[in-house]
């Protein structure tokens, strides 16, 4: 059986809404969030929508269907334009009326705008993990910031944010890589509460919003050649979760590679064509980047900092700390930088 829903999204509190009521279960409401937990007997899983200033909001799922979902955009409405990230196993779209459906897979993105007469309409297949974040934006409530701007935007932004009277439908699918990934773990991962918590993840989706347009203005990008399967995303995103996890034991290269069943140099060339840098450099930037939190946040000495991330020598972490950050660990602790966070 396959569950048909029609979704007013204009503001992205509306999709969950609608969610909620289709699957007869209770959504939340604090702050600016609202959030349902799909019921049992539906699967599992959750959807989380944030709804920021001039028209902008973000969508956080996670959740396993245990029926087929078709969801489908009110029709004369002109719904937000959105930027997709698609972080678990594919789902569909197309445009009401129009040819067959097009998969989403795992680690593309997809920049999607409807019109009033051809409505997105998704297709979410069951017993598979949907796992996706999209940023929503209003265009019509977004035109302030573009109004402000003094300088002319470009034909292929003028057309892509500007189509406030949604005349021309759009479609627009690529790989996104590290840095994009990284930053959608930061809003969805982020502690912080009330407006203080707002405020950063509107930030970090206005860098990722950014980057995603700079993305799609250059089309191709010169890496496009290098780019990685999804198994092989994969691959690099368990090892480095590992690795972040065991600073203070980690094994050596060569054994990391062969826990996961690849080659050293194989595993060399997924960190450089992920993440631009190589498994020590990764390893060195995260331990830098704990020595940074644990100086703020403990009065632990650097000799017991060392040693909780697993780096023998002091002097060593003092150094590449000042290289990094431009102050030495114990004038940045003594500085007002400590209070200042590096996000």
């Amino acid at each position: 059986m396959t569950q048909k829903i029609v979704v007013e999204d204009l503001f992205v509190e509306d999709i969950v809404k609608e969610m909620a009521k289709s699957m007869h279960a209770l959504y939340a409401e604090e702050h600016n969030t609202t959030k349902v937990i799909v019921p049992e007997e539906f699967g599992s899983g959750y959807i989380e929508a944030t709804q920021f200033a001039s028209g902008l909001g973000i969508i956080d799922t996670d959740y396993n269907l245990s029926e087929d979902f078709i969801i489908k955009m009110q029709k004369h409405k002109v719904n937000p334009l959105k930027f997709v990230f698609n972080l678990g196993d594919t789902f569909y779209h197309r445009f009401e009326n129009e040819g067959e459906f097009e998969g989403i897979n795992k680690y593309s993105g997809a920049i999607i705008g409807s019109s009033i007469e051809k409505v997105h309409t998704f297709k979410i297949p069951k017993e598979k993990n949907i796992h996706f974040f999209s940023i929503e934006l209003n265009r019509n409530l977004f035109e302030h910031k573009l109004e402000s701007f003094k300088f002319d935007l470009g034909d292929d932004l003028n057309e892509l944010l500007r189509d406030v009277k949604a005349i021309n439908p759009f479609f627009y699918t690529y790989p996104f890589g590290a840095d994009e990934f990284d930053q959608i773990k930061k809003i969805t991962k982020n502690k912080k509460k009330g407006f203080i918590g707002s405020l950063f993840k509107e930030g970090i989706t206005y860098t990722l919003l950014s980057n995603t347009l700079e993305q799609y203005l250059g089309r191709k990008c010169e890496d496009c050649e290098a780019d990685l399967a999804s198994e092989e995303v994969d691959t690099v995103l368990e090892i480095s979760s590992f690795i972040e996890k065991n600073l203070n034991n980690l094994p050596t290269i060569e054994e990391i590679a062969r826990r996961n069943f690849i080659s050293e140099s194989k595993l060399q060339k997924l960190f450089q064509s992920y993440y631009k840098c190589s498994v020590n450099d990764f390893t060195r930037n995260k331990r830098l980047n704990q020595a940074r939190i644990l100086l703020e946040t403990t009065k632990l000495s650097m000799a017991e900092i060392a040693h909780e991330l697993g780096i023998k020598s002091n002097s060593y972490l003092s150094k590449t700390f000042k290289e990094r950050y431009g102050v030495t660990p114990s004038n940045y602790r003594d500085s007002r930088l400590s209070k200042i966070r590096f996000y």
